[in-house]
């Protein structure tokens, strides 16, 4: 899905609100949620204007319950950051949070 959605914008914006679905069900395997997580970075680099109404969504993903996860949101959203195709804005108390996770790999 996500593949797909990396070649067209307008494919992308239909599909955005499925990703964030299998995103948000914790029933999902760990390792879809991480590899979701992935894509959506390339997602914000391809198509950030798409994915700006959503970024509450993308930092919502640091409070994921499974630490793999969180993991692979704070390294892409750090990335993003950085490369300013994100905009932290009021979202850095998510990102503060992770400073007091319990386990010392996030």
């Amino acid at each position: 899905l996500t593949k797909l959605m990396c070649l067209d914008a307008k494919y992308c914006e239909e599909n955005l609100p499925v990703l964030f679905q299998i995103l948000g069900d914790r029933h999902n395997e760990t390792e879809i949620r991480s590899n979701c997580v992935i894509a959506l970075g390339d997602l914000v680099y391809r198509f950030p204007n798409k994915l700006e109404p959503w970024t509450a969504h993308i930092y919502s993903v640091l409070s994921d319950g499974n630490v793999k996860v969180r993991k692979h949101a704070l390294m892409v959203l750090s990335h993003l950051i950085l490369n300013d195709m994100l905009k932290v804005k009021g979202h850095v108390s998510a990102i503060a949070r992770l400073l007091l996770d319990e386990d010392e790999r996030t």
